[in-house]
């Protein structure tokens, strides 16, 4: 009975991930901000109704802080971001961990269906990178880590992928002919 070929990895920020977490708890203090003025206002102008003009431009104001602070609230998650790679058996499974709680499943990439791959160092990367009809999928978060391109085409929609694997994982990726020949490109 063979083994299978598995490995599981979790990319996360290495610059940067202070500033951040600052900006994600200052996030939630503005959320709280703007959320209360904007509700304390319009309780205010609820209270005045019928007492002679309305006031149209606090109500504007008010409804565009509870607007800013809903808004904040469904994207601060956005700055705590995670990737998780999980290879199994020749194929490569890519995920998105936001704030450690929510988990977006972006794709599954059998590496069968891989045209050409490699160090984004290669020359081979800007051939792909400067055509506007592939669809670009940025799934990394330190542009300066060993990056790895996968140019794929799957549904009919030409795809490439920018992934940070491990050394290792990109060796197991290379290893046992889950590659077609020749897909891999070499830095000489």
């Amino acid at each position: 009975m063979a083994m299978d070929n598995f490995k599981e990895e979790i990319v996360v920020r290495h610059r940067g991930a202070g500033l951040y977490t600052a900006v994600y708890y200052l996030c939630w203090l503005f959320i709280v901000i703007f959320g209360l003025y904007g509700l304390i206002n319009v309780y205010g102008i609820i209270n005045t109704i019928g007492q002679g003009e309305f006031p149209w431009l606090a109500l504007v104001l008010s409804l565009a802080m509870i607007g800013l602070a809903v808004l904040m609230y469904f994207r601060k998650d956005n700055l705590r971001v995670e990737y998780e790679y999980t290879f199994t058996n020749g194929t490569l499974d890519v995920s998105q961990v936001l704030n450690n709680s929510k988990r977006k499943y972006l794709a599954e990439i059998p590496l069968k269906i891989v045209d050409s791959c490699g160090s984004v160092q290669h020359q081979s990367f800007q051939k792909f990178l400067n055509d506007k009809m592939i669809k670009r999928h940025n799934w990394f978060l330190n542009r300066d880590a060993d990056l790895v391109y996968l140019y794929f085409t799957k549904n009919g929609v030409r795809h490439l992928a920018i992934i940070e694997p491990s050394k290792e994982m990109q060796q197991m990726m290379r290893s046992k002919n889950y590659l077609n020949f020749g897909v891999w490109q070499e830095i000489k």
